[in-house]
């Protein structure tokens, strides 16, 4: 193991609550409409590891976030678990098994996550996988580009068909694209260029619940 991914494992985490009453403002959230109701973006947890200047949840009220109903899953073809930082502080295989087969509609389980997060569920902790379709890896930093290389080459990832990779900044983003072209000639993995939103506005093709 790295000197980089030693220091990455051993150093302390400091939690973030992000229903932080100092963190929130207010963010409108999409209805539920014909349009938005296929696609649900739950929110499993509260906590995380980073504190990430612009993050979309700073921007929420998240008490005034409803809670996902049964009427609202029984509707949900693609359910996106979402947090803080799901791998570190949840079991995102589990929750994919319980919603999909208590919701035969839900066809596809899609996990948000950072690449440092999931580089250490992975090959520290051996997280299971097979519930899930597909992974939204976000990269933030040096540190999460340098656990992309081991992710990219995991067996369990490569198998599920939709991973996406979120990059932000325009270096770490050829970088990205650099690694890629070189390892995933089988195009597994969508890289996509992402910019910090002070003002963060959601996708307008889904809802956002908690659980």
């Amino acid at each position: 193991m790295s000197r980089i991914r030693k220091k990455l494992m051993e150093r302390g985490k400091r939690l973030l609550n992000i229903q932080s009453p100092s963190l929130r403002k207010r963010s409108n959230l999409n209805p539920r409409t014909e349009k938005t109701k296929k696609i649900m973006h739950l929110m499993v947890t509260s906590l995380c590891d980073r504190d990430c200047k612009y993050c979309c949840n700073k921007q929420y009220d998240l008490n005034s976030i409803p809670y996902a109903t049964d009427e609202e899953l029984r509707e949900t073809e693609t359910l996106c678990i979402t947090g803080g930082e799901p791998f570190a502080y949840t079991k995102p295989n589990a929750i994919a098994y319980h919603y999909k087969h208590k919701y035969p509609n839900i066809m596809r389980v899609i996990v948000y996550t950072n690449a440092s997060e999931l580089w250490s569920s992975l090959i520290i902790n051996r997280a299971p996988l097979g519930n899930i379709d597909g992974l939204n890896i976000s990269i933030k930093n040096l540190g999460d580009y340098q656990m992309l290389d081991d992710i990219i080459r995991n067996k369990e990832v490569c198998s599920l068909p939709l991973n996406r990779i979120y990059v932000f900044g325009d270096r770490l983003y050829e970088k990205t694209n650099s690694l890629l072209t070189e390892y995933d000639k089988l195009g597994r993995f969508q890289v996509i260029r992402r910019e910090w939103q002070e003002d963060f506005k959601p996708a307008d093709d889904s809802i956002f619940r908690r659980v």
